[in-house]
């Protein structure tokens, strides 16, 4: 059985596919959701991501892209991260030739941003236990469960990710509650309800059609 979160991922990569044969501007708006949660799943993250506009050119593009995240989350479970590595450079490039930007260029940007935030994430964890000051605005901060579901974790995995010093900026209340600020995340809470809305209408669609394996690839 397939787990969960991999099944709503597949469920995200069904819609994007879906819609890339039938409107191209709501594909595209759901991919980039997609693709956030696909990267976050893997343990990868790359922040140039968020400032990129993602074209659907061709609906075989998307395909390759699901494949190849496939493909890394076998070599993942496999332990084998030197070949998960090497597929992330492929999906890094599939996606930089989805831009109206030069390719290359893109992908310069993408691969600078995952190693720079890796070494980011090495600095936090050397220095997780000095004290932070924080700005709390309410409105810029999600709560583990918050956080979870924007992403398609469950609260316990959000909140080891804290613990580990995954989220820059996490901080802890005085109550002992988790606040992660929302820069971490590349979508923002618009972009996430007009994605929602799309699962939603495609879900009823579904049901009145009666249930279909969109799996069976």
């Amino acid at each position: 059985m397939i787990p969960t979160i991999d099944q709503e991922q597949e469920k995200l990569w069904a819609s994007v596919e879906t819609l890339s044969t039938i409107n191209t501007e709501q594909a595209e708006a759901v991919l980039k959701t997609t693709v956030e949660r696909s990267l976050s799943q893997l343990g990868f993250t790359t922040p140039a991501i968020s400032s990129l506009s993602l074209k659907i050119a061709d609906p075989q593009s998307v395909l390759d892209l699901h494949q190849i995240e496939r493909k890394i989350k076998h070599q993942l479970k496999n332990k084998d991260r030197e070949l998960a590595y090497e597929l992330l450079i492929d999906y890094l490039s599939k996606l930089s030739e989805m831009t109206d930007k030069d390719p290359s260029v893109i992908h310069k940007k993408l691969i600078a941003s995952l190693m720079a935030n890796s070494a980011k994430n090495s600095l936090r964890a050397s220095l997780v236990n000095r004290p932070i000051r924080h700005q709390k605005t309410e409105n810029s901060f999600y709560s583990p469960s918050e956080a979870a579901e924007k992403i398609g974790l469950s609260d316990q995995t959000i909140r080891r990710m804290c613990e580990k010093g995954k989220f820059a900026g996490a901080y802890k209340t005085n109550g002992g509650h988790w606040r992660i600020p929302k820069a971490n995340f590349i979508t923002t809470d618009q972009q996430d309800k007009r994605a929602k809305a799309f699962f939603d209408r495609i879900d009823v669609k579904n049901h009145k059609a009666g249930n279909v394996d969109e799996f069976d690839l």
